[in-house]
């Protein structure tokens, strides 16, 4: 299993206990075969993860765990923050959506979505040879770059829906495609983003806040700023044009998760990505100033726009004892604009409330919205959003020397 979504192997847990609907459930043989990996299973070690697996798992899911916990043993009572008021009451919302039918597939969008995603592409390379290079090089990265919202939607399975097991699985091959067809790894991703979600800005669990030694987020932390050597004291000024250099690095890390996994496991994955950079590479021949500019691109859009809902704010500590929705309203920012950014960032900018319901369709989102600002004010949450450029702001001040920005009571 890979540690921080890097492939590097890690043994099994003994005695792997996690609590769920207030039953104490023992997980110890299911670390193998988890689908969201063992990781996952190892991070909620004698803790809650009712609200976890709500947020994640198909009603067919819920059948198997409800045959599980029968006869188990009843959870500490102290440890279950899914059955505290605001657990209860977060519930409650998300009963409204399903009833209100948000949950439900949204098939013209979806094809709006690929025509978005795919058509850049093939025009860019139509234009690359063409007398446009410049720009044709630009519209493939885009289409890279919106592939990745994409197909994170499709492996989120907020496409497909219903309970027939091949509609899940076309969820997986459509993703798996088109995180291919953009040069990443579904292995890779899934291991980052699925623990993400589950630890959102924990220290030590979520993997994508661990960008040290190349970026260390000193907010609130004197004695760690004190610690930085010259380079990092400088973070503040490369951290923008660093966001470029973000897809070799992905592209890099995909191959080192899939190098670490059994060939029988990940075959599909070598061979998809293999055509990829033979058409690629084929693609820019004679033109491999446009390829560094392409990837150039497509790492800075991405990386700009990730970087923009997490970073920036609060790290909590692994034992923080919140409910799913307090995590959310510490650890997450959306990024304002309207419909057009949501669209250009693949709902990415809807992050809130993408966290709290990962398996509504990104076209639904929209009208989440509404209902989750009145839930946080209702229960005295501070809803976190600002444009995408005070987004970048945040993230250079929690990078810079001196006094930490107030973010907690922000807007």
């Amino acid at each position: 299993m890979g540690k921080g979504g890097d492939g590097r192997a890690a043994a099994p847990e003994e005695g792997l206990q996690v609590y769920l609907k207030g039953k104490v459930v023992d997980v110890t043989k299911f670390q193998r075969s988890h689908p969201g990996g063992a990781k996952a299973l190892r991070i909620f070690k004698d803790r809650d993860a009712t609200e976890q697996f709500n947020m994640y798992h198909s009603p067919a899911a819920h059948k198997k765990l409800d045959l599980m916990i029968k006869g188990a043993p009843d959870a500490p009572g102290d440890s279950a923050v899914a059955t505290s008021k605001l657990g209860v009451a977060f519930k409650q919302l998300d009963d409204k959506l399903h009833e209100a039918g948000l949950y439900e597939p949204c098939y013209a969008d979806e094809t709006f979505k690929l025509f978005l995603t795919l058509g850049p592409g093939l025009l860019g390379a139509r234009l690359l040879h063409t007398g446009m290079p410049t720009l044709g090089s630009f519209l493939i990265a885009f289409s890279f770059y919106l592939s990745g919202w994409t197909a994170h939607d499709y492996l989120h399975h907020g496409v497909f829906k219903g309970g027939h097991t091949k509609l899940v699985k076309l969820n997986n091959v459509i993703g798996t495609a088109i995180g291919s067809y953009q040069g990443f790894s579904t292995e890779w991703w899934r291991r980052r983003h699925n623990t993400h979600h589950l630890c959102t800005n924990e220290a030590s669990n979520d993997p994508d806040i661990r960008t040290m030694p190349v970026f260390t987020f000193v907010k609130g932390k004197p004695k760690l700023a004190a610690a930085l050597n010259a380079v990092q004291r400088l973070q503040q000024y490369y951290y923008v044009p660093m966001m470029s250099a973000l897809d070799i690095y992905w592209r890099f890390e995909s191959v080192q998760v899939m190098v670490s996994q059994p060939l029988r496991k990940v075959w599909h994955e070598w061979l998809t990505l293999g055509l990829h950079y033979a058409v690629l590479f084929w693609l820019f021949q004679g033109k491999m100033s446009y390829l560094a500019f392409m990837t150039l691109c497509r790492g800075f859009m991405t990386g700009i726009v990730v970087f923009a809902t997490h970073y920036g704010e609060d790290v909590l500590p692994a034992d923080h004892g919140l409910t799913l929705v307090e995590q959310t309203a510490l650890t997450s920012r959306n990024i304002t604009g309207g419909w057009i950014v949501n669209v250009l960032t693949g709902y990415i900018s809807l992050q809130t409330e993408h966290h709290l319901f990962p398996m509504i369709p990104t076209a639904q989102l929209e009208k989440v919205q509404p209902l989750v600002r009145s839930f946080f004010k209702e229960h005295g949450l501070i809803y976190r959003e600002s444009n995408l450029v005070e987004c970048v702001k945040l993230n250079i001040k929690a990078l810079a020397l001196g006094d930490a920005p107030d973010l907690l009571h922000g807007h």
